[in-house]
């Protein structure tokens, strides 16, 4: 059985006694307790209970030399009896009561603890053992009448405080005690007191809103609510329900004025969507008998108008039609202070009154879908659909199904329906082809027929059906060298590139860096922040392969800084490794090939992703492979110039050279710069 030790100032208090008597209500037959004194306590004394309890913050500290472990030591709150407080109501208003305990410390948590309660009506003085009480005639204490002045007239004895619910429920916690026995004693035990959480004026006032919000939302429901009681009585019926029923709103209701149809309703037993006809309107009823421990407690009837329920039907049609369809942005969105982008926005700002197909090319994170949104809404469409889909992200097997749809059985595990594709859902509206350069060859020809005739087939029809959409396409590729090597149509390029944008790197528009971090600071509610020169420097230069979604992610990153003064070493290690590099890259030019430093790295980065690390010997003959001409000899002195760079460690016998981060952060960023020049 769990034990419980309550540990008080003396001996022979009653107040050991009563928070013992106080446990047992919850705790008999799960626990035992044992009554402990600090007046008793010798060096050397152990209390082994599972929980000890003491009954201020500084006993807490008292108690530490002679428990195994603090953490098992509790601090109880304490509370009143509901009836006790009761005996307060009666003071009049204003009237001055002495608060009387066993300590200063006491004295005044009492005080705390009447106010907590709610009554403030009262002027509360706590007695201190020095303070003047000749004006004061009433005196309250909870359990010490003892100590309260003999001049005071009227002694109001509260008793002993009880502990509060929320020890309890600390007190279960530490012993591990999950029984449904004591939720029932709790719940019993705390309809008999005040909890600390909530006072009695707090509670009145609680329950007071929460009634006049559940009317208000109640009320507010197009939906007609009736709730009537065992005994027939109507205890509620909202403003839905009398508009329906034709009933006057000042009108008591009872069972013998409500509608006939109504009243045969409510004879009969449980129901779903009955149909009721009444002054010309057909109402949807529902009809639910509620019980509570058992027990019949009522009837519940719901209405809905039929008419009301159709246009519910239409309204999310419409809705479900829209859902994933709409473009949020707009060109008062893009921060921008590059004369460059600004000469973009406008002429896209032009485009967009056209039906003309548009290409945007740039890097990834230059912002095309921001642009593409931004066309569509300042287009003739903008109330209509705006369909984007990531060529990319689409698996090659349902890519051609998202985007044409499919008839009923046109394949395993098709709906029933069938589907409508993305460019019917598209219809009247803007299509956005994101990383068109990746569709496969496969579809290519029959997205040049949606270009060329504006009509599309679903998989498994046997009819084609006209679109009208606009169709803005985006990729970061170079589909000009796609092209030369066969892996993407010239003439969808040229039916695609009719309007061609091209977004341009952020290392091309360097004057927006500072505004756009600023800007995302303040989406993170740190627009406080400011950079030091010298990391503002640093981020000028950095190249930003990842574009404006990088620039984001380095804000994000820089948000969590307490310093209202962003430090160089406080930025992102990539920003500051890049500034390294420069003078390494300069130092492997004058050592070697650096373009053989780079294959050499490459080969490491790849052979680390496979098995591990290479000798000079397997870097040489694979290189050799790639029609790469390079002695082992040369391969040494990179190595070792690498490592120098401290880009490549290299292990004695078969561990053979492996690329650090460091080598994989430089050589990332040639690959960055390789593909900018696309």
């Amino acid at each position: 059985m769990k034990r419980i030790a309550i540990v008080t100032d003396s001996a022979n208090s009653s107040l050991g006694l009563f928070i013992q008597e106080n446990l047992m209500q919850i705790f008999d037959g799960y626990a035992e307790s044992k009554v402990y004194s600090f007046a008793e306590m010798q060096e050397g004394d152990r209390i082994e209970e599972d929980v000890v309890l003491v009954m201020l913050p500084a006993k807490a500290l008292a108690i530490k030399p002679y428990v195994k472990e603090s953490r098992r030591v509790l601090v109880v709150q304490r509370t009143l009896q509901e009836e006790a407080v009761f005996k307060l109501l009666d003071i009049p208003a204003g009237s001055k009561v002495l608060v009387v305990n066993d300590a200063p410390e006491t004295t005044l948590e009492t005080v705390a603890l009447l106010y907590q309660m709610g009554l403030d009506h009262l002027l509360l003085e706590p007695y201190l053992g020095e303070n003047s009480t000749e004006e004061i005639q009433i005196a309250v204490t909870p359990g010490e009448a003892a100590s309260v002045p003999q001049q005071i007239a009227k002694v109001i004895d509260l008793g002993h405080r009880c502990i509060d619910l929320s020890t309890f429920l600390q007190i279960m916690s530490r012993l591990g005690l999950e029984e449904r026995e004591l939720d029932r004693r709790l719940i019993q035990y705390g309809e008999s007191i005040i909890t600390l959480d909530t006072g009695i004026k707090r509670q009145y006032k609680e329950l007071y809103l929460k009634n006049t919000a559940l009317d208000t939302v109640i009320n507010l429901s197009a939906e007609g609510v009736m709730l009537m009681d065992r005994e027939g009585q109507i205890r509620l019926c909202n403003a839905s329900l009398r508009k329906m029923l034709e009933l006057s709103s000042e009108e008591v209701l009872t069972f013998e004025n409500l509608p006939k149809p109504v009243q045969n309703l409510l004879k009969q037993g449980e129901f779903r969507d009955e149909i009721v006809e009444w002054q010309g309107r057909s109402l949807l009823a529902n009809k639910k008998e509620l019980e509570q421990f058992g027990e019949a407690a009522g009837i519940y009837l719901h209405f809905q108008e039929v008419t009301y329920i159709r246009q519910l039907e239409q309204n999310l049609s419409k809705r479900l039609q829209s859902k994933g369809l709409l473009a949020r942005y707009e060109f008062s969105d893009i921060v921008t202070e590059s004369e460059r982008m600004r000469q973009l926005i406008k002429k896209a700002s032009m485009m967009a009154d056209s039906d003309l197909t548009v290409l945007i090319t740039g890097e990834s994170g230059t912002g095309k879908e921001l642009l593409a949104q931004s066309m569509h809404n300042q287009s003739p469409r903008r109330k209509m659909p705006f369909v984007a889909v990531n060529c990319a992200a689409v698996p090659e097997a349902l890519l051609e199904s998202e985007l044409f749809g499919y008839e009923a059985g046109a394949f395993t595990g098709a709906l029933k329906e069938g589907k409508a594709g993305l460019f019917e859902q598209a219809h009247q509206g803007t299509i956005f082809l994101d990383e068109i350069g990746d569709m496969p060859h496969a579809l290519q020809a029959r997205l040049l027929r949606v270009l060329q005739e504006r009509q599309v087939m679903r998989v498994g029809a046997q009819r084609v059906m006209n679109v009208n959409i606009r169709v803005i396409a985006a990729t970061n590729q170079n589909l000009m060298r796609k092209i030369e090597a066969g892996q993407f149509r010239a003439d969808l390029y040229y039916r695609l590139n009719v309007l061609p944008l091209m977004m341009p790197p952020l290392r091309e528009r360097t004057e927006d860096i500072s505004l756009l971090l600023r800007h995302f600071l303040q989406q993170h509610n740190r627009s406080e922040l400011t950079l030091s020169a010298q990391a503002q420097e640093l981020c000028a230069r950095y190249s930003w392969p990842g574009n404006i979604r990088e620039l984001a992610n380095a804000a994000a990153y820089l948000s969590f800084s307490a310093e209202n003064v962003v430090q160089s070493d406080a930025l992102p290690h990539y920003i500051k490794a890049e500034d390294d590099f420069s003078a390494e890259e300069q130092f492997i030019q004058e050592r070697c090939q650096l373009e053989k430093a780079l294959e050499v790295s490459a080969l490491l980065n790849e052979r680390q992703g496979l098995d591990g690390g290479a000798g000079r010997k397997q870097i040489g003959q694979a290189l050799k492979a790639q029609q790469v001409k390079i002695s082992e000899g040369e391969v040494r002195r990179i190595l070792s110039i690498l490592a120098e760079c401290g880009f490549v460690c290299s292990q004695v016998g078969r561990g053979g050279s492996r690329l650090t981060e460091k080598g994989e952060l430089f050589l990332n960023r040639f690959r960055n710069r390789q593909n900018s020049n696309l």
